[in-house]
């Protein structure tokens, strides 16, 4: 925002926040595949690719990887609680841009569900980490704050003065919180955060 002569000038703040298991809710239906298809019972919180892998294998969660994030699936995902009001009220006065792993092909599905679920046009934009990683994204785009379910794309982003907050709604495990990142275990919690 430009000010006049003398007027303090403010600076917009730039959000990002991951797409899936912080806006929509793929790690319930991560958690189902797991079920369904390894006999393992798996809490939505654990089914981040850090968390997950040493539980179900590799192998296990590149197959479930396969299936989750495709159209189908990526569809019948349903909103994380608070988290369409949470757009709403941020892009009122941010920039928000949704940083995701998912490659280009899969953006597509997650632009449809967020059209399909109203919240289309709460987003600045929508950019893939996957020929990079999410910090140099935060750099190249400005962002101040990230929120992301997975904490390895949190861990270095105080170094670059950018916040992080890892979103795990359900938690109710133990966890070491590298330093420099905020557990938030709601919307209500990031928003205050924020």
């Amino acid at each position: 925002m430009l000010a006049n002569a003398g007027e303090r000038v403010t600076r917009m703040p730039c959000l990002g926040i991951d797409y899936d298991a912080t806006i929509a809710d793929t790690n319930s239906v991560k958690a189902t595949w797991i079920r369904e298809h390894l006999g393992l019972e798996v809490s939505p919180w654990q089914c981040d690719r850090t968390t997950c892998v040493p539980i179900i294998g590799l192998e296990n969660y590149e197959a479930m990887s396969l299936v989750v994030y495709e159209r189908d699936y990526t569809l019948v995902a349903a909103p994380i609680a608070g988290a369409l009001d949470a757009l709403r009220t941020l892009s009122l006065h941010s920039s928000v841009y949704i940083i995701t792993a998912r490659p280009p092909h899969r953006i597509a599905f997650a632009k449809t569900w967020l059209a399909e679920h109203g919240a289309a046009d709460t987003i600045s934009n929508i950019v893939s980490s996957a020929a990079t990683d999410k910090q140099a994204l935060c750099r190249e785009h400005g962002v101040n704050v990230l929120v992301d379910d997975d904490v390895r794309h949190l861990v270095h982003l105080s170094e670059q003065g950018t916040r992080a907050i890892l979103f795990k709604p359900g938690f109710d495990g133990e966890s070491v919180i590298p330093a420099g990142v905020t557990l938030c275990r709601s919307w209500d919690e990031v928003m205050a955060a924020l």
